[in-house]
């Protein structure tokens, strides 16, 4: 009896360990759940850390495009998270490296940058344009796989797809819109704008033309606005 007693309360403990509050989310909604998921991120025992979340992507692991939207709102409040300095200066650097046919140095540039923020879009782009260069076509369409993780999870973070202001994407940089819409969506960009939605968070609002119809598309970067303001 003691015995049975001593199994029960083992797998009552282990329900409970694997449980977490983000379990209950079917639908993101930043003004809900990004505080709460930005929370579970730094929890060491939840299966939604930041550091197990990571490791799966870096790894080339399954992951729903929950767990990475999670990982992405982690980084969000992260020291490394600069996002114009990213633009700026890391962006453009390995861009001009491959623009040189100087594939070798972008591949360390590139792999550099990625161990301080993973999540660069440009720059796992880029990266993977160097290998193929290369010849290391498997590494490059990891890298691929990798942004396609993202633009998933940005475009699964929204009921509509981010068409209405109402219902913005979630973007972790302020040009993650952008090269959703360009790289994701393959359409040129149109007029680009910002915002409020009707919460009060910041948003990128861009234009493009979808199956030969306009379309405005919504990112929340509201994350990026707060960023700024502390530093």
């Amino acid at each position: 009896m003691k015995r049975q007693l001593t199994f029960i309360l083992l797998l009552i403990s282990t329900y409970l360990y694997s449980q977490s509050p983000l379990d209950t989310i079917k639908q993101f909604n930043y003004k809900r759940h990004y505080e709460l998921i930005l929370k579970e991120t730094k929890n060491e025992k939840s299966k939604y850390s930041y550091s197990t979340q990571l490791k799966k992507f870096t790894n080339h692991e399954p992951q729903s495009n929950f767990e990475v939207l999670c990982l992405l709102i982690g980084f969000s409040d992260n020291e490394n998270f600069k996002p114009y300095f990213d633009i700026l200066t890391i962006d453009t650097e390995i861009f001009n490296l491959n623009e040189n046919k100087k594939f070798k140095e972008a591949i360390e540039y590139g792999n550099k940058a990625l161990e301080i923020n993973p999540f660069r879009i440009k720059v796992l782009r880029e990266l993977a344009y160097a290998y193929g260069e290369t010849g290391n076509k498997e590494i490059a369409e990891r890298l691929m796989i990798r942004t396609g993780k993202i633009y998933n999870a940005m475009l699964a973070s929204s009921t509509i797809s981010g068409t209405n202001i109402k219902d913005p994407m979630f973007s972790l940089g302020p040009k993650d819109g952008q090269y959703f819409i360009r790289f994701f969506m393959d359409c040129k960009l149109g007029n680009m704008g910002s915002g409020t939605d009707p919460d009060g968070y910041f948003i990128d609002i861009l234009n493009t033309t979808f199956q030969d119809l306009p379309a405005t598309f919504y990112f929340n970067i509201n994350h990026v606005k707060k960023t700024i303001m502390k530093k």
